[in-house]
């Protein structure tokens, strides 16, 4: 019982880039892996080490490629096909949400006017309050579809490259796949803490 909420507090886990490995198995729900994700991040100057961290698809394997070249480092990374390459956020879905903010602010601003008008001028209510609320629920939707992370951000994250020290601090949320992952790169991995980070 001891070793389980050890292994709960176990997250972070500090390996070598050059001999990094990756389970073929989703990190997210333990599936056996049928798609590839290409995950880049770039070291940077500073306390915090980590610039970008930009989640592609199968298409932006050649981009990545090049990027590699300037300094950005590309890990291949086994998902399973509904956390895989489809699910991920990219530039275009980002975009959807900051171009749904922009389209549909002014409209709601302009119910939430005529809201305002209704109930200091004894104007009927509920066309611009039902206007207002599907608009609104609309932005709501549209940002959380654009910027909230997926499963695969949520469950895998790389933080602190240090090119030079040929390490990187691999975050994984789901303990079997921590474990395999661990067995596979046991040799060049070091567990750390949350207090060790720096």
């Amino acid at each position: 019982m001891a070793e389980d909420s050890k292994d709960a507090e176990i997250k972070i886990l500090r390996t070598k880039i050059s001999k990094i490995q990756f389970p073929e198995f989703c990190p997210v729900c333990m599936d056996l892996a049928e798609d590839l994700i290409f995950v880049s991040i770039t070291e940077r100057k500073g306390p915090e080490s980590y610039e970008l961290n930009s989640w592609m698809k199968e298409k932006e394997k050649t981009s990545a490629a090049l990027e590699s070249a300037k300094g950005i480092t590309t890990f291949a990374v086994p998902t399973c096909m509904l956390h895989g390459s489809k699910s991920v956020r990219t530039i275009r879905t980002k975009m959807v949400a900051v171009l749904g903010f922009f389209v549909l602010f002014y409209p709601i601003l302009f119910f939430l006017l005529q809201i305002n008008l209704a109930l200091r001028y004894s104007r009927p209510l509920m066309e611009p309050l039902a206007a207002a609320i599907v608009l609104i629920s609309g932005m709501l939707l549209l940002i959380l579809y654009g910027l909230y992370p997926r499963a695969i951000e949520r469950y895998l994250k790389f933080e602190n490259l240090r090119r030079a020290g040929d390490s990187v601090d691999v975050k994984l949320k789901n303990r079997e796949y921590r474990k395999r992952f661990l067995e596979m790169n046991e040799l060049y991995t070091d567990i750390i803490s949350e207090s060790d980070e720096l």
